[in-house]
């Protein structure tokens, strides 16, 4: 077997494998709070707002670049979505996927057209989105609308993400759109010389990844039943991690988004394993980081390290 073939099928096993065994450490560790039907629900339900968002962030890093800004703009979204919510719930789900596209479309012109990295563009990103979220709030949380409750409460929060997993699974092994970004991280020069637009087609999975990012921040206010504008803090690099322990590889070009899933719920149920052990949460900080740098290690494809942007 050649070693692509190899790092190919270990990308595919290693989620599997990873995902049983933290079910399994902590099951051994504490059966009767962890290994149960009611935590197990809290699991899915805590995943699947990782989920969503990552789907997004999947065809990202997919194209060949990396979005930072996603926990922000979840804050910001959720924010204005919540405040709008207060006359007309379903308002406020578009204000949020809409001020997410914006945001993510802002993300994505300036990478393409401006030519400036995607890891600075969204470090900024990240930056601006959380101070606007200041700003608008005012430091003060928004109580969300009861008719919300049922998109951050179970079933309805995972019924969402399932909904959103569907669509992404159809863009991006169906349609010309996820054709061309798993071309353009492939190899971005060939895929221009085969007519590919690429400028438009690296703008749009930050738009994507915006809209969804916007989606997730409203499903995390109506889950807490407050838009808060400190939610998000650190929240990209849970998301990130799960994209990257599911199997997609930060150099672009590969990936899958069923492994978004998988890296999802392995996050969470890492947090909420490491809560009922009662784990400060600095420590917790510090194995997600470590679990994060594991996961690029085992999936980075170390040929086209060059092309990490």
């Amino acid at each position: 077997m050649s070693q692509h073939k190899f790092r190919a099928n270990l990308r595919i096993i290693v989620p599997f494998l990873s995902l049983i065994a933290v079910m399994v450490f902590f099951t051994v560790l504490d059966p009767g709070r962890f290994s149960n039907l009611r935590n197990f629900r809290l699991i899915l339900q805590q995943s699947a707002i990782t989920m969503t968002v990552g789907f997004g962030v999947t065809f990202v890093i997919v194209s060949g670049s990396i979005d930072l800004s996603v926990g922000s703009v979840l804050a910001l979204a959720g924010m204005i979505g919540g405040t709008v919510a207060s006359s007309s719930p379903l308002l406020g789900v578009l204000a949020a996927l809409g001020i997410g596209a914006l945001c993510g479309l802002i993300n994505g012109s300036a990478f393409s057209l401006l030519k400036v990295p995607s890891f600075i563009v969204t470090l900024g990103m990240l930056q601006a989105a959380r101070g606007l979220t200041t700003i608008y709030s005012g430091g003060f949380p928004v109580m969300m609308s009861d008719n919300t409750v049922w998109m951050g409460s179970w079933p309805g929060i995972f019924l969402i993400a399932m909904a959103v997993f569907a669509i992404a699974m159809f863009l991006y092994y169906f349609t010309r759109f996820g054709e061309y970004v798993r071309a353009i991280g492939g190899d971005e020069t060939v895929s221009k010389m085969s007519g590919v637009p690429i400028r438009l087609y690296k703008i749009l999975p930050f738009l994507l990844s915006g809209g969804l990012a916007g989606l997730g921040g409203f499903m995390m206010a109506s889950r807490l039943g407050v838009a808060s504008p400190t939610i998000g803090v650190g929240y990209e690099l849970d998301v990130i991690a799960s994209v990257v322990l599911g199997g997609t590889p930060l150099t672009g070009g590969i990936g899958n988004i069923y492994g978004t899933i998988i890296g999802a719920v392995i996050m969470a149920s890492i947090g909420n394993g490491l809560v009922i052990m009662g784990v400060p949460s600095p420590w917790q900080l510090v194995i997600k980081g470590i679990i994060l740098v594991m996961a690029v290690f085992i999936s980075l494809e170390r040929s086209k390290i060059g092309n990490i942007k």
